[in-house]
């Protein structure tokens, strides 16, 4: 069985180095800050979202164009149509701002236009689609039209995973999956610009992540047209979560962290700035861990699920091999808003993503804090203030809720 290679691998459990990256200690928000209210040094500033509805889209039975089969993204684009992949019917819904259908793009098919074993798709500010595939990329005009296909060879150009593009079309991917037992493989997280006219791959930044011991390694075979098999083991919990998001003059916006540290990398690979709070992390301890167990043990029918898909056999390690690291990460997701708001996720205290969400501009400026049960970060941001959330009910059906965020006030 061949070996996979990748740029990020679940990890095994061993006593670890003494952390580096910890930021001062004090807890925002529990009176533990020093520093002036309404600063990124003082205590949280509570704000409300003033929002408003503005459509919704998703049938729960019959044959309409908004039955979905599994909605796996969403997207806005400049013009605030909404873009909608669905990979269980592999096409794309474009909805416009009053909620009616527009088009569709793609369907099941192996030909120009068609989709099949999809990974993910981005959409560009101005309509224009790049799907990524097993074995393949798509370009598409903003109407859908078919431009060209980038073939990938898991031996050498590796399965790219992006979830960002450059205007100029470079993915920024944060995992290029090969095969091969020789393959370098750089130390760290590395992020790479990709270009897509054939020329090699280009490291940004090498993101931080925790020290390594034993290797737990993915073994993966079949081929994406016979299915795949791939084998993974359980992990470590509580790795710090490397997310980015692309700020407006082309820089990311970055976590990688186990403290409180935004950090801002510009297009040349230098870190142009930080933003950073007084928040400590949690130590992992056993109230943590089995809350952690629990989790793992629900997600196994959404993996397989998803595997199924995606036309993949997966065999995942049960929950008695998943180890832990000693400290919950402050930060657990980071998005940037139209307007170049970061926006800020904390990790709950049981170590779930349940807690509160910070907004700050990239200048650093503190705009306040979302509660736990306030709104939360949206799957898609959108011009004017829009968010849609997919969302999905008792009976696992699926549907597509946009809002448009007003104001954020604080409370009191």
């Amino acid at each position: 069985m061949p070996k996979l290679t990748t740029t990020t691998r679940p990890r095994s459990l061993a006593p670890l180095a003494p952390l580096a990256l910890l930021v001062a200690c004090g807890d925002a928000g529990d009176g533990s800050a020093t520093g002036a209210a309404g600063t990124l040094d003082g205590p949280d500033v509570i704000v409300s979202a003033v929002t408003e509805e503005v459509f919704a889209v998703g049938s729960v039975v019959g044959d309409t164009w908004d039955t979905f089969g599994s909605v796996r993204s969403v997207h806005f684009d400049a013009q605030s149509n909404l873009h909608i992949f669905d990979s269980q019917l592999d096409h794309i819904l474009v909805v416009g701002p009053d909620g009616s259908l527009v088009r569709t793009v793609g369907g099941r098919g192996e030909g120009p236009g068609e989709f099949g074993n999809v990974t993910g798709v981005i959409v560009g500010r101005d309509g224009a689609y790049t799907v990524m595939g097993f074995s393949h990329i798509d370009l598409l005009e903003p109407n859908g039209e078919y431009v060209r296909r980038i073939t990938q060879d898991p031996m050498t150009t590796g399965i790219v995973m992006a979830s960002e593009a450059l205007p100029d079309g470079r993915l920024i991917a944060s995992q290029i999956m090969r095969f091969g037992e020789d393959h370098y493989e750089e130390g760290g997280r590395p992020i790479h610009l990709f270009p897509l006219d054939g020329n090699e791959p280009q490291l940004l930044y090498t993101a931080w992540e925790l020290p390594e011991e034993d290797e737990d390694e993915i073994d993966m075979s079949g081929s994406p047209s016979t299915g795949m098999r791939v084998s993974m083991p359980a992990g470590r919990a509580f790795e710090p979560r490397l997310q980015y998001d692309l700020l407006t003059d082309g820089r990311l916006a970055l976590i990688d962290s186990i403290g409180y540290r935004v950090k801002l990398i510009g297009l040349d690979g230098s870190v142009t700035g930080t933003i950073e709070r007084p928040i400590a992390p949690l130590p992992v301890d056993d109230a943590i861990m089995e809350a952690e167990r629990e989790r793992y043990r629900e997600s196994e029918a959404s993996a397989q699920a998803s595997a199924a898909a995606a036309n993949v056999q997966l065999q995942r390690e049960g929950v008695e091999g998943r180890t832990f690291a000693d400290e919950l990460p402050v930060l657990y997701d980071l998005e940037v808003d139209w307007e170049d708001r970061i926006w800020l996720e904390r990790w709950g205290p049981t170590g779930d993503d349940d807690g509160p969400t910070d907004v700050v501009t990239p200048d650093g400026d503190y705009i306040g804090t979302l509660p736990p049960d306030g709104l939360r970060i949206p799957d898609a941001f959108g011009p004017g203030g829009l968010l849609a959330y997919i969302e999905t009910d008792e009976m696992d059906v699926q549907t597509v809720r946009v809002i448009r965020l007003v104001a954020l006030e604080p409370q009191g």
